[in-house]
């Protein structure tokens, strides 16, 4: 799996409300986890992550010179770089 860096204005998500305690923790630590997302032809869908992707939108907007900027760590679902299950869990068993 390989985690890209996206610009939020290339992902269409659907904006929706979320907690304040969300809001603080991106502003102060950014993202813990990277969006889901699917590759169009123009642009990338949200898959999971539509609260986050809301909350950086918000942060851009009242704070223009955001620290993190407007790349989005994310994970493409469908180009074709997430590995397949390898069955790693019986190669560690002791």
């Amino acid at each position: 799996m390989r985690i890209n860096k996206i610009d939020i204005a290339d992902i269409h998500f659907d904006y929706q409300k979320y907690p304040q305690t969300l809001y603080q923790s991106i502003l102060r630590i950014g993202f813990s986890f990277p969006i889901t997302i699917n590759q169009e032809e123009q642009y990338y869908e949200c898959i999971d992550g539509h609260k986050r992707l809301s909350v950086l939108h918000d942060i851009l907007k009242d704070n223009p010179q955001y620290k993190r900027g407007s790349l989005v760590p994310v994970i493409i679902k469908n180009n074709g770089n997430v590995r397949s299950n390898d069955c790693w869990k019986g190669r560690n068993s002791h």
